[in-house]
């Protein structure tokens, strides 16, 4: 038997190829050696960047730059300027004149005054179709209105196109409401004598003004300050047919002294009040202001005169009878009016209350 030596040496010959083949696909690149000398390279012309400087001009950041308009070597070329447009007339809208309806057909029978608060006041109301009386509060509605407000001698009612109406309790009510009131009935309280001298009759005068505090708001009354201190009184707006107008005062006039008392304090004011109710008859109450930078004197002397109207001529027995009783009849209604009006000090309180509470609002419209 041979020696498989054939199979030794097949199998080193098939070593011996792998790794040949190993050898050569495994051979690295040597690469070759390059010199270390710097290349020269030939200089560049240096390339210059053109400037605009109209560009930089005309793209200001400011905006101040005002493009020039080319120069027109041609008239005719010249657009004229437009016409202008032709006015239209313009044509004032319709005046809508407000529709009132007629009163609303009832009677203010009574009034229950139940405190100062008014909400909690009834009125008692008769259907004047009907003969019917109710009682009624705030809010409540009659017919095609509704109580707003009730006082202790009136109610307001508010309709339904928003009309307002006032029923009084009494007619001398109706008369003496300041707020109501027209020109002709202060004549019974002011006469002119000149723009600068007048006659006040007291007693007709407490009639229609009751309290200082009502006078105040008539005037329209403010604290007028001159470099943050106060100089006077200023006399508000003021209309053709207000208190302020029969007494000769004008809208803007600030008023510094009252019988040579100044009324730049609340303590002034209430000083010149006392002053004016004290003073008897046929004394007189002087006023300065200042009116259009001009100092003006205004005098008002009390005196109960006549009335214009009346007539003084002596009446036959049956006319001064009915005059008698006429007169009589006004001093009942009087003292049906001022039955429960407080006392002087009272007022006097509710007055001065009045004065600083008036005093302190106008302070704090000014600051």
């Amino acid at each position: 038997m041979k020696h498989p030596f054939w199979i030794v040496n097949l199998g080193l010959l098939s070593v011996l190829l792998c790794v040949l083949l190993f050898i050569t696909l495994s051979r690295i690149t040597v690469p070759g050696r390059k010199s270390i000398d710097p290349t020269y390279y030939a200089p560049q012309k240096e390339h210059k960047v053109a400037i605009n400087i109209q560009k930089i001009f005309e793209n200001d950041l400011f905006g101040t730059y005002i493009k020039e308009l080319p120069k027109l070597h041609n008239l005719d070329l010249i657009i004229p300027f437009p016409a202008p447009p032709v006015p239209q007339k313009i044509v004032a809208p319709k005046i809508i004149e407000p529709e009132f309806l007629d009163p609303v057909h009832i009677s203010l029978m009574g009034i229950i005054v139940v405190g100062s608060n008014d909400t909690k006041n009834r009125a008692i109301i008769q259907d004047d179709k009907t003969k019917q009386e109710n009682t009624y509060k705030v809010g409540d509605i009659i017919q095609d209105a509704q109580i707003i407000r009730i006082f202790k001698n009136k109610i307001i009612l508010l309709r339904l196109n928003g009309q307002q109406e006032i029923l009084y309790l009494r007619e001398q009510d109706a008369k003496s409401d300041i707020l109501y009131s027209n020109e002709r009935e202060w004549d019974n309280v002011i006469r002119k004598i000149n723009d600068f001298n007048y006659l006040i009759s007291p007693e007709n005068f407490v009639d229609q003004v009751h309290t200082i505090s009502q006078f105040i708001e008539m005037l329209n009354t403010t604290t007028a300050y001159q470099q943050g201190k106060s100089i006077g009184l200023r006399i508000g707006q003021l209309t053709q047919q207000s208190l302020g107008i029969a007494m000769g005062l004008q809208k803007g006039d600030i008023v510094t002294h009252v019988n040579s008392i100044p009324t730049e304090t609340t303590d002034e004011r209430l000083a010149i009040y006392k002053n004016i109710i004290s003073l008897p008859l046929d004394h007189t109450i002087t006023i300065r202001l200042i009116r259009k930078n001009r100092e003006i004197i205004i005098s008002y002397t009390l005196n109960n005169f006549i009335k214009p109207h009346q007539d003084l001529s002596p009446l036959p027995a049956q006319k001064q009878q009915q005059a008698f009783l006429f007169h009589q009849d006004h001093l009942n209604n009087k003292k049906q009016h001022y039955a429960f009006a407080p006392t002087v000090n009272k007022i006097r309180d509710i007055d001065h209350k009045s004065i600083v509470r008036k005093g302190s609002l106008a302070m704090d419209i000014a600051s």
